[in-house]
């Protein structure tokens, strides 16, 4: 997908003229944090309750204005809401950075709004700037998101995904379009399908089998195959490599052994954390084509997609992303000092999906905990928001519906049954798209 900066001059998007680079120079990382903050901070301002009054002299109860951290300076005493990257310095100490200047954080008594704050995301701080030229934090929340319906009035002329930008005319014929009756159709999604273990495989099969079955009418269109596709994580030797291309092999026999399915529907392969080639970086490539020939000479209609990789249907883009992110995000979640919101620990799957969507990115964490390539930082936003987000993780299966975009995560394939996610494009409603499908005991 290309490159879109946000233009600091014009205050939109541009298209970057140089193509991204595995060994940017060192602006590039300031670049991706200064665009990921540009891009947070231009949607709060048009939310209600930031905009200022239309009428000036006229006072609105609600609305809240920003101020700057250099403009905290010399007004020791006051009172004041402000903007930021949430980090933590050597010293163990927090502060909040934005474009202009950082000040130290007193956490001791924040009370969190609902969400996963992590080091790494962008916060809105309400507090006191003290005489020790510290912030007294009183209560820390996640910025307002933006529906992807009001960020496509903005800027929906601008080719995100590299395919070609729709108008609000086509988009308008592309909803009736997939919800007409000839277009009812189904997409499959699962997760951690383990080539190596033989029981999952044989599910595997029996899924297969009873999709094959189907008139062509009601076969899926498309199967999602999320990793990680082995059991024990791949080693850079000659026999993981190999073992790999046997796995590789012998999903290409069992899918060929069902022709009229893979006929009929399109596959999408998209690797896991610990699949060729291993690496903590983000986003990830696709499978490389040395491992997959057999699936490339056997199946016609597959494609390999990076980690996370993206999928247009009609007016719908759907984001697909393959990690175990509710543990790495609980795990580096900041504690605070103050009184706790026990809705967000009873609800962590809300909590994770409302961070993820209101921080537009797939990972608002430090690049120590989870290394991002600067120059592809743009693959892992979130903005416009997507139609539906697929977090797929061994955590346990859920969907939920915030602000207008489905999530949900089908969770592994084998758990006490295998099961899996069917999500159905064609349905009006978000919550109506996705049901959980399982094997019946045996």
């Amino acid at each position: 997908m290309p490159a879109w900066r946000w233009g600091e001059e014009r205050k939109g998007f541009e298209k970057s003229e140089n193509l991204p680079s595995l060994t940017p120079g060192p602006k590039a990382k300031a670049q991706y944090l200064r665009d990921r903050f540009n891009i947070i901070k231009q949607t709060i301002l048009r939310n209600d309750h930031f905009s200022p009054p239309a009428i000036a002299g006229i006072q609105r109860a609600e609305y809240n204005q920003l101020t700057s951290i250099k403009n905290l300076l010399g007004r020791q005493g006051g009172h004041f809401l402000i903007f930021g990257l949430l980090t933590r310095m050597e010293d163990g100490a927090f502060y909040l950075e934005d474009l202009d200047d950082k000040v130290e954080l007193d956490l001791s008594e924040a009370t969190p709004e609902t969400g996963l704050f992590t080091e790494g995301s962008f916060v809105l701080l309400d507090g006191d700037y003290t005489l020790q030229s510290t912030f007294k934090v009183s209560e820390m929340g996640h910025p307002p998101c933006e529906r992807r319906e009001e960020a496509m009035k903005l800027y929906g002329h601008h080719d995100f995904l590299g395919l070609g930008a729709i108008s609000k005319e086509e988009e308008a014929d592309f909803v009736k379009s997939e919800r007409s009756p000839q277009h009812e159709t189904s997409f499959i999604v699962l997760s951690d399908l383990h080539l190596d273990n033989i029981k999952i495989m044989n599910a595997f099969k029996t899924v297969l089998a009873a999709y094959e079955d189907m008139d062509d009418a009601d076969k899926p269109s498309l199967f999602i195959l999320c990793g990680n596709f082995r059991s024990r994580p791949f080693l850079f030797d000659g026999e993981a490599t190999r073992d790999y291309q046997d796995l590789f092999t012998d999903l290409a026999n069992v899918l060929a052994s069902y022709p009229t399915l893979i006929a009929h529907a399109q596959f999408l392969l998209v690797p896991g954390p610990t699949d060729p080639w291993s690496s903590n970086l983000l986003p990830r490539p696709a499978l490389p084509e040395s491992l997959v020939k057999s699936l490339i000479a056997k199946v016609p209609n597959i494609t390999f997609g990076s980690n996370p990789c993206r999928v247009r249907y009609f007016s719908q883009e759907i984001v697909v992303f393959r990690e175990d992110l509710m543990g790495r995000m609980m795990r580096n979640a900041v504690r605070l000092g103050g009184p706790r919101n026990d809705g967000d620990m009873a609800n962590s799957r809300k909590a994770l999906v409302q961070t993820i969507i209101d921080q537009a990115h797939l990972t608002p964490l430090p690049l120590n905990v989870r290394p991002v390539l600067w120059d592809y930082d743009h693959a892992m936003r979130l903005y416009p928001m997507p139609t539906t987000l697929i977090l797929a993780d061994k955590f346990d299966p859920y969907k939920l519906v915030y602000e207008g975009c489905l999530a949900f995560n089908p969770g592994s394939f084998m758990r006490q049954r295998f099961t899996w996610s069917t999500y159905h494009p064609h349905m009006p409603k978000p919550t109506d798209r996705m049901e959980e499908s399982e094997l019946p005991p045996p």
